[in-house]
């Protein structure tokens, strides 16, 4: 059963990940209190000037942002089915500017390099 936790001060939702990664702590009495709420109550206790709080606020807010960022590889492949795709609008282009003339050769062409844009798109996964 999923238990919510939340801070006893700011009573912001804080998660299992929260806890085992040290961004909350419990205190007397079982609370919790979020790493913001933790500093800012040392903010008081210590005298920190409001600047260097808001910039250490910012700083703490950056690393939280770059923690929960998932970066996927890239893969040669999908650089390739970029560049096919690029053909594709080209050769589509080309239809529609020769209309007139053999547009199914061009249609044809653009369905091909779409195929493979896909195939190569598909194929890491």
């Amino acid at each position: 059963m999923l238990e919510i936790k939340l801070c006893t001060n700011c009573k912001r939702s804080l998660s299992k990940n929260d806890i085992n990664s040290g961004h909350a702590v419990y205190q007397e009495g079982g609370r919790l209190i979020c790493k913001e709420c933790l500093s800012s109550k040392t903010r008081k206790e210590k005298g920190y000037e409001e600047k260097d709080f808001i910039l250490e606020s910012l700083l703490n807010e950056a690393k939280n942002i770059n923690r929960t960022l998932n970066y996927t590889p890239a893969s040669w492949l999908n650089i390739v089915a970029s560049v096919v795709q690029c053909f594709v609008f080209g050769s589509l282009i080309f239809a529609y500017l020769n209309r007139n003339g053999d547009v199914h050769a061009y249609l044809l062409l653009a369905l091909v390099f779409q195929v493979m844009a896909l195939t190569f798109f598909v194929m890491k996964k």
